[in-house]
């Protein structure tokens, strides 16, 4: 196998986990039926498309959902994440969540749960027959990182804003930066939005550590939609542009 099609499989979840991610109770379209579509590109070459919606909110869990596929070139291979946030809509942070993905034959179901009173974090890991559980400390105001990241979203952009937020890994946590660079225009299969850029410190490492920052376009609304992601890792340039967008209030399909 083509060690591009092996990284386009890893390319997918690292961009539901740039994207995955819940913004505030009320705020904008997001709500319960908010669904946000996209093409991924890895190389300059259209490699998948993912999908982020707000499920049915079961009191004030909303699960956040974010489905990724193969498609273009990658489309000869066999590559599906399906992956859920358990969003708390009150508190603005995420209880936990779960992952199922099938990665050129290899499947693998992951599960994280974050008890805050305790300060711990429990993550599971099912492969191959063999199961995997490891408890972590959990610093009670941290995010997960892909709900960091569009904790953005919650954020009153403005020109020169800076933010950070704590965010767990099972490496530790590291406080995760954030910076507004400016205004602009940004064309899409969806539309042309008029967007803020922000720049973005992460935290990944081996293939996906990080060369440059990462940049996330916002629609400079109240919505504060992602519009587009770009990232630089070691295995290559990944670019998320939006495709389709539906606003919340109306009930999500999966």
């Amino acid at each position: 196998m083509p060690a591009s099609l092996r990284h386009a499989s890893r390319i997918t979840l690292a961009a539901l986990a740039l994207l995955s991610a819940p913004a505030a109770r009320g705020e904008g379209g997001f709500k319960p039926g908010e669904q946000i579509d996209f093409t991924i590109d890895y190389l300059g070459i259209k490699m998948g498309e993912a999908r982020i919606v707000v499920g049915q909110s079961e009191g004030p869990v909303w699960p956040i959902i974010a489905q990724g596929r193969s498609g273009g070139l990658a489309s000869i291979v066999d590559i599906r994440e399906h992956f859920v946030s358990y969003w708390d809509s009150a508190a603005r942070l995420p209880r936990g969540s779960d992952l199922r993905a099938i990665e050129i034959g290899d499947r693998h179901d992951d599960s994280a749960r974050f008890d805050r009173e305790l300060g711990k974090a429990t993550v599971r890991i099912v492969r191959k027959g063999n199961r995997e559980e490891n408890v972590y400390p959990l610093d009670p105001r941290s995010q997960d990182f892909a709900s960091a990241l569009l904790w953005l979203r919650t954020q009153p952009l403005a020109e020169d804003g800076r933010y950070e937020i704590p965010v767990f890994t099972t490496k530790g946590t590291f406080l995760l930066h954030a910076s507004v660079v400016g205004r602009e225009k940004v064309e899409t299969k969806a539309g042309v939005f008029d967007a803020w850029k922000v720049q973005v410190r992460t935290a990944f490492e081996g293939n996906f550590e990080a060369k440059r920052d990462t940049f996330i376009w916002f629609s400079a609304d109240e919505s504060r939609i992602p519009v587009r992601v770009s990232a630089e890792f070691a295995v290559g340039s990944l670019v998320v542009n939006l495709s389709g967008y539906r606003p919340g209030g109306q009930l999500a399909r999966n």
